[in-house]
């Protein structure tokens, strides 16, 4: 018996896109399920469409705050890099402007008290009145005060050395002995049962050659250094400068007062060859005990 004739169907046409969904949504998708499934009202459409703007604003911003976190983090290391080289230069060269301190010499040896004075160059009534003020001051008894001379040639401020000193009490020294010691000077004025001393030390950079100096120099000694006794009035003593000994230490001394602490001392200190003068005895024992507990 023939067959009989079977109902063909077609054959389902197949799906271009192998029968899946676009795994990636967009917009146009969402829209487009939207009314398969159902008739969308104005208000999803406007409400679809904002929340892809709003999305995509989202991922602007993002993008904007990264990069202004970073100009800020960058901004904040140039200041920080431009304050330190503020304070850099700052500290390695000061401002015209600024006034630079100046720092006393260290002392050669310990004193109890000291007191700074300033003169102009140019005024020897005020510099001489400035240290006659400071010996008249009252210490107390076997003390030492250093004395510390600011010289004002403006605009600018130094210490005054040895030279200085002596130029304003036209004093004359033998030639060549300022010039082997250092500018560095240390003046000070020792309070005694008889009054106060005044006397000084600086480093000498030819030990030998200052002493034959300072011998030559006995012989105008008591005429020269007339001013630095102040109210003071050596005796006329024809006796010359005798050799003493303190504490191992050899010093030259000529006593001007039979009853008063008066004279001329010095020596050259040998550790250090610091050359030392003062108008007492107790002044220069005192001096070279402390040089020595140094």
């Amino acid at each position: 018996m023939p067959d009989q004739p079977q109902n063909l169907q077609p054959a389902p046409t197949p799906d271009p896109e192998g029968g899946r969904k676009p795994s990636i949504r967009t917009m146009k998708s969402d829209v487009e399920e939207l009314f398969k499934t159902a008739k969308p009202s104005l208000i999803q459409l406007v409400g679809q469409e904002m929340s892809g703007k709003k999305l995509e604003g989202t991922r602007e911003k993002r993008g904007t705050r990264e990069k202004y976190y970073y100009l800020t983090a960058l901004v904040a290391i140039l200041i920080f890099l431009g304050a330190g080289a503020y304070l850099f230069l700052s500290q390695r060269s000061p401002s015209p402007t600024e006034e630079i301190k100046l720092v006393p010499p260290a002392p050669f040896f310990a004193t109890e008290t000291s007191r700074t004075i300033s003169a102009k160059t140019d005024n020897r009534t005020q510099f001489l009145r400035l240290v006659e003020d400071s010996m008249r001051e009252q210490e107390r008894e076997g003390t030492i005060k250093r004395l510390i001379i600011k010289l004002q040639d403006e605009p600018a401020e130094r210490f005054a050395s040895l030279g200085d000193f002596l130029n304003f009490y036209r004093i004359n020294t033998p030639q060549g002995l300022l010039e082997r010691l250092d500018n560095s000077v240390m003046f000070f004025i020792y309070n005694g049962e008889d009054g106060n001393r005044i006397g000084f030390a600086a480093r000498t950079r030819d030990p030998d050659r200052t002493w034959r100096e300072l011998i030559t120099w006995e012989n105008s000694f008591l005429s020269d250094l007339q001013p630095l006794f102040f109210d003071e009035r050596p005796e006329i003593i024809i006796a010359p400068f005798e050799d003493r000994t303190y504490r191992n230490i050899d010093w030259r001394f000529l006593k001007l007062s039979q009853k008063k602490d008066l004279g001329i001392g010095y020596t050259i200190f040998p550790v250090g060859n610091i050359l030392l003068l003062t108008l007492g005895r107790e002044a220069m024992e005192t001096s070279i005990s402390r040089l020595l507990e140094k």
